[in-house]
């Protein structure tokens, strides 16, 4: 199947032979998750900020918000009920934000981790986050509030995940 012709968006989830480059110097974009109106939320690690964007149909990021975690190390992002719990592996803290329909961000608070918090995953129905801290290779479980505030209701070390990235929940 050939590809599209450049600046053409792609229904059916093939790569373009000529991307969209969006340039953000200094952000350092690192994790990538959508809202539930369909704009695109970066965890930028050089700013230490999340960030929405809407996306044309060419592909063209285009920002709508960004606000800072006032945290250090801002590096993963996880959607959750309209919620973003952005890891923030410098602080030891996941930022909790919510955002409206037209992508505009408020930070709602940080709640304390293990040391160097990495990433996060949520259950399927949305309850629980748990949230990978890879200094002591521990995971920690949270209840999710229907005000998306988090409360801590376990924790397991796991066996040689010392400085371990990545995790995935069902």
């Amino acid at each position: 199947m050939p590809f599209p012709a450049p600046g053409r968006s792609i229904a059916d989830g093939q790569l373009s032979s000529a991307p969209a480059v969006n340039a953000e110097p200094g952000t350092v974009p690192f994790a990538i998750t959508f809202d539930p109106a369909g704009n695109l939320v970066i965890a930028e690690s050089g700013t230490d900020a999340l960030a929405t964007f809407s996306l044309s149909e060419g592909g063209v990021a285009s920002e709508l918000d960004t606000l800072g975690t006032g945290q250090a190390a801002t590096c993963w992002a996880t959607a959750v009920n309209g919620n973003f719990y952005a890891s923030n592996a410098g602080s030891g803290t996941v930022s909790q934000f919510e955002d409206t329909p037209t992508g505009l961000l408020s930070l709602e608070g940080s709640t304390g981790t293990d040391a160097g918090t990495v990433d996060s995953a949520a259950s399927v129905d949305g309850e629980l986050l748990y949230v990978q801290t890879g200094a002591n290779g521990i995971v920690e479980e949270y209840r999710i509030a229907a005000n998306g505030s988090l409360s801590e209701i376990g924790s397991v070390t796991v066996s040689g995940a010392v400085g371990g990235e990545g995790i995935v929940a069902f």
